[in-house]
C-alpha cells in the first residue's frame, strides 16, 4: 500500500496508526474492511477531515465524518465573520447555510436522503453531495460544473441535480438512482483562467479518483454510472478521461468548449461506453476556438453520439444569435437536454 501514513490533528494522533492517505481508493476500501466497527468510530471522530476526503470509504462514512467537519468549520467562519464581518466570508456562510438546509431534509418518496461526500472550505471551496446512496443506487450519475463554479454557487449546482432527479421520476417510478453534485476541484472563475487546460488537468485526476472510489465501495452489483460535464466540466472529464482510464458507463459533453483531445478514440474508457454530446443552437460556447481546447464534441468527426438540446435563447447580432442566456439553459424543465440526460443516466441512450 502508498504511504499508509499516521495523521495528526491537534494533539489527537490517528487511533488505528496507519489512514493510507496516499493509497488507491481500492487499497482504502481493504483497509477500511479490515477495520473494526469501534475502530472505523475512532478514526471518523479523530479524523474527519482525512475520512471525508478518501475515496475509497463507503459513502454512509464519509458522509459522517464530513458532518463533523462541516460542523467544526460553520463553527469557525461564523465566528470570524462575527469579530469581523466581510461580505465574500459572509457569501460563504449563506452557502453552507444551504447545504446544510439540504443535507439535513428529510428523504421523501421523490428525493432520497442526501449524502455530504466531500467538503472543505481549501481554496475556492469543495463540496460533493449526493442525493441517494451511490453504494447502492441502480444508476449513478456525477454532474461536473465549470467556469463560476465555486462553494458560494454550489446551491444553483444543487438545484440542476435536484432536476435530474424530478426528471429521472417522471420518466422511470422505479429508478434507483444517485445524483452526484460534484465540487470537486478549484473551477476557473473567468473567461482567461477557462482558457488554460491546468485546472482542468488537476480537477480531471480528482474526478477519475472519485469515479474509482464509487466502484471500489460498490454495495452489490455493478452500477451503471455515467458523468455528465457541462461547459468547463466537460473538459475536466476529457483531461481525467485522456491521462488514465476513467471508469464510467457513459459519458455527457454539455454545452463544452472542448475537451482537449481530437476524437474520442483518444480518451480512456471502458470498451462498451458511450460518448453523448450536445450544444444548444444559440449557445455561445460555440465561439470557442479549437486552440483553446480541441475541437467540440459536437464536431462531426469527434465520434461522440450528439442529441438534441432546445435552441436557447436568442442573442444579439454581434454575437450572431448566440447568447449566455442560452448556455444556462440545459436544466430548464421540460427541457429536450434535461429528458435526454435522465435516459443516457438510465442506461437507454437519448430519446
Amino acid at each position: 500500500m502508498e504511504a499508509a501514513v499516521a495523521v495528526e490533528s491537534g494533539d489527537r494522533a490517528d487511533p488505528v496508526g496507519g489512514i493510507p492517505a496516499e493509497g488507491s481508493p481500492v487499497e482504502v476500501a481493504g483497509w477500511w474492511r479490515d477495520l473494526s466497527a469501534e475502530e472505523r468510530e475512532s478514526v471518523i471522530a479523530a479524523e474527519p477531515a482525512t475520512v471525508g476526503a478518501l475515496d475509497g470509504v463507503p459513502t454512509v462514512d464519509r458522509d459522517r465524518a464530513n458532518r463533523l467537519l462541516f460542523d467544526v468549520e460553520y463553527a469557525d467562519i461564523t465566528a470570524q465573520q462575527q469579530d469581523d464581518p466581510d461580505e465574500d466570508r459572509g457569501a460563504v456562510i449563506r452557502a453552507m447555510d444551504a447545504i446544510k438546509r439540504y443535507i439535513d431534509s428529510d428523504a421523501t418518496r421523490a428525493r432520497p436522503r442526501a449524502f455530504l461526500v466531500g467538503f472543505s472550505r481549501e481554496g475556492r471551496g469543495r463540496a460533493i453531495i449526493a442525493t441517494g446512496d451511490p453504494d447502492t443506487a441502480d444508476n449513478v450519475v456525477t454532474n461536473v460544473q465549470g467556469t463560476g463554479t465555486s462553494l458560494k454557487t454550489v446551491r444553483s449546482e444543487i438545484d440542476k441535480s435536484d432536476a435530474i432527479v424530478d426528471r429521472l421520476g417522471q420518466l422511470s417510478r422505479r429508478t434507483n438512482t444517485s445524483t452526484i453534485t460534484w465540487l470537486g476541484y478549484d473551477a476557473p472563475q473567468d473567461l482567461l483562467e477557462s482558457a488554460s487546460k491546468d485546472r482542468a488537468v488537476v480537477g480531471g485526476e480528482s474526478l477519475r479518483s472519485f469515479q474509482d472510489g464509487l466502484r471500489a465501495t460498490r454495495d452489490g452489483e455493478r452500477s451503471y454510472n455515467s458523468v455528465i460535464g457541462y461547459s468547463y466540466g466537460s473538459t475536466v472529464i476529457g483531461h481525467a478521461a485522456s491521462e488514465a482510464l476513467l471508469d464510467v458507463d457513459a459519458v455527457v459533453f454539455v454545452g463544452s468548449p472542448g475537451v482537449g483531445v481530437d476524437h474520442v478514440s483518444e480518451l480512456q474508457l471502458p470498451e462498451d461506453c458511450r460518448v453523448f454530446a450536445t450544444t444548444a443552437q444559440n449557445d455561445v460556447i460555440r465561439l470557442t476556438p479549437d486552440f483553446a481546447h480541441g475541437p467540440q464534441p459536437i464536431d462531426e468527426d469527434f465520434g461522440a453520439t450528439v442529441f438534441d438540446s432546445d435552441p436557447g435563447a436568442d442573442g444579439e447580432w454581434f454575437t450572431v444569435g448566440l447568447s449566455t442566456e442560452a448556455h444556462s439553459q440545459y436544466w430548464n424543465t421540460d427541457s429536450d437536454s434535461l429528458r435526454n440526460f435522465a435516459a443516457i443516466i438510465l442506461g437507454r441512450g437519448p430519446l
